[in-house]
């Protein structure tokens, strides 16, 4: 295969809608004037383009770069074309000049509505929910407008009571504290920057040793919930691994920027991915993604940009943003920003455009 005449047709993927069983052929030379498609011009080449029947009706990120390692798809390898991730323009960062600043709403949850129903959820201190052993508050509901995703935040100080979601799949991240997850009578020891998976209908208790802060994503619906006295014994044993912690030899690299999947398809999950991630001091160029997504801010500041709005954010504050809802994430300081992302459904969190 000639490399050398292999050309980037565009810096990110190309945004396609495919009929089910339609034959499509992807430009894998970079030639072709009907990007991402083939017209032909791959014959000045020894690059032959890839030709792909669409498995359903729907649309996809095609790679544009013609890097990707799972072609004719964007895998976020248009990411690492370049030693730093793209940043915001100075005409993006001129015409957003006048964008507004939303406070957040007062309140058990104060939220910045953004563009599009984008928001940032700031909670307070207290509680909305507990029983003897645990205490709770919704964050991202389907009553905020998340058709996919809800998030919960849990503090355990105890050991509670079993709880099954028999509505989806359950990612959790330890926060901060240590103990044990049991899913099904099968312990897994956590501690901070921790992900576990529990499928849906699997029973699981939290068994702190100190006090347990979770966020909890509920995919693809928060309800309803079983609060049982004993476990069902319905761990499937086919995904024995059920938690990852955060390990800096698994990190996958975006230009100067970071991520580590937590709870992926390695242990099981289908539905959604759960990350983490490190930011420099920066203001990203705006992007979409085709997933709906929510974002725990761990540390660092700044600011979450649609067009016309923004809002500040801080550790501790909930970033919700739907499928395809143009955003920019912003660092203010000079540590970075560290973060947790959940998304659905599952993928790379490297796919933008």
């Amino acid at each position: 295969m000639d490399e050398e005449k292999r050309v980037s047709g565009n810096s990110k993927p190309y945004l396609v809608s495919l009929e089910k069983g339609k034959r499509y052929a992807w430009c894998a030379c970079g030639h072709s004037q009907r990007q991402p498609f083939c017209d032909g011009s791959h014959d000045k080449t020894d690059i032959k383009p890839i030709v792909f029947a669409a498995e359903k009706t729907e649309d996809l990120l095609l790679c544009g770069c013609k890097q990707t390692k799972s072609p004719p798809f964007c895998d976020g390898s248009h990411n690492n074309l370049q030693d730093s991730y793209e940043l915001a323009s100075k005409t993006e960062i001129e015409s957003s000049t006048n964008a507004t600043l939303v406070p957040p709403e007062h309140g058990l949850l104060g939220k910045a509505v953004l563009d599009g129903g984008a928001f940032v959820v700031t909670p307070a201190p207290d509680a909305n929910g507990e029983n003897d052993a645990l205490t709770w508050r919704p964050l991202i509901t389907r009553a905020d407008g998340a058709k996919h995703l809800s998030l919960t935040g849990f503090t355990a100080r105890e050991q509670t009571p079993w709880r099954v979601h028999n509505g989806g799949d359950t990612a959790l991240y330890i926060v901060a504290g240590a103990g044990a997850v049991n899913v099904e009578g099968v312990r897994f020891s956590v501690t901070p920057e921790t992900g576990v998976f529990i499928r849906v209908g699997e029973a699981f208790r939290l068994e702190p040793e100190t006090e347990l802060r979770i966020v909890a994503a509920i995919s693809p619906d928060e309800n309803p919930v079983d609060w049982l006295d004993e476990a069902s014994g319905a761990f499937a044993e086919q995904y024995p691994k059920r938690c990852i912690g955060v390990d800096p030899t698994a990190q996958e690299k975006m230009a100067d920027r970071f991520y580590q999947v937590l709870v992926g398809s390695e242990i099981g999950s289908e539905e959604m991915t759960q990350f983490i991630g490190e930011i420099p001091k920066s203001r990203a160029a705006f992007h979409r993604h085709l997933y709906e997504e929510a974002i725990v801010i761990l540390s660092g500041e700044g600011f979450m940009w649609t067009r016309n709005t923004k809002a500040a954010v801080k550790p501790g504050d909930v970033i919700y943003l739907p499928p395809r809802q143009e955003h920019s994430l912003e660092c203010t300081v000079n540590e970075g920003m560290r973060l947790m992302g959940v998304f659905y459904p599952a993928g790379s969190p490297a796919i933008n455009y």
